[in-house]
C-alpha cells in the first residue's frame, strides 16, 4: 500500500480550505483516509497553517511521500527541514539550533519594492536615453535629381 500525504478539499464553493491527511494512493482526493496531519486556509491573510509535528515524522518515517503541493505547504511550516535533519542524526534538543545555522548562511531575499527599484536602476542605466519628440519635423536634404540618365546621354553621342 502506497502512503500519500496530500491535501484535502474542504470549504464551501470559492472558499477552499484543506485538510492534510495521510491517505492510500489510490483512494479519491477528498474520499478515505488514514490520518488528519494538520490543515492550511489559505483564505486568510496572512494563509494560516497548522500541523501536529509528531503525526507528519511518524507517517514520513513510515515511508509516506507529500505529494507537490503538500511538500510546498510541509515546507513552508519548516517541516520538511527538520524532517532532513532528523534523518541526517540531528538530536532533538539540538534541532532548532542547527536550523539557525543553516537559515543565517543562507543569503536573506531582498523586499520586493527594494527589488523593483533596483531593476529600475538597472534599466536606466543599461538603455541611453533617447531624445524626446518635441514635435518638430527634421528636413532631410534629398540629393538633386539627375535630368538625364546615363542610358539617355549616351544614346545622344551616338546620335551627334
Amino acid at each position: 500500500m502506497a502512503l500519500k500525504i496530500r491535501m484535502k478539499r474542504m470549504g464551501s464553493k470559492k472558499r477552499p480550505f484543506y485538510r492534510i491527511v495521510a491517505a492510500d494512493s489510490r483512494s479519491p482526493r477528498d474520499g478515505r483516509f488514514i490520518d488528519t496531519l494538520g490543515y492550511y486556509n489559505p483564505m486568510s491573510d496572512p494563509p494560516v497553517i497548522s500541523f501536529d509535528d509528531d503525526k507528519v515524522f511518524k507517517w514520513l518515517g513510515n515511508g509516506a511521500k507529500p505529494t507537490q503541493n503538500a511538500a510546498q505547504v510541509l515546507r513552508r511550516a519548516g517541516l520538511l527541514e527538520r524532517w532532513q535533519l532528523l534523518k541526517a542524526g540531528v538530536k532533538i534538543a539540538d534541532l532548532d539550533s542547527r536550523i539557525e545555522e543553516k537559515r543565517a548562511k543562507q543569503p536573506r531575499p531582498k523586499p520586493k519594492t527594494e527589488k523593483e527599484s533596483a531593476r529600475k536602476d538597472a534599466e536606466d542605466t543599461e538603455s541611453p536615453e533617447e531624445p524626446q519628440e518635441t514635435g518638430e519635423k527634421i528636413q532631410v536634404d534629398e540629393p538633386e535629381s539627375i535630368s538625364k540618365s546615363e542610358d539617355e546621354s549616351a544614346d545622344e553621342e551616338k546620335t551627334e
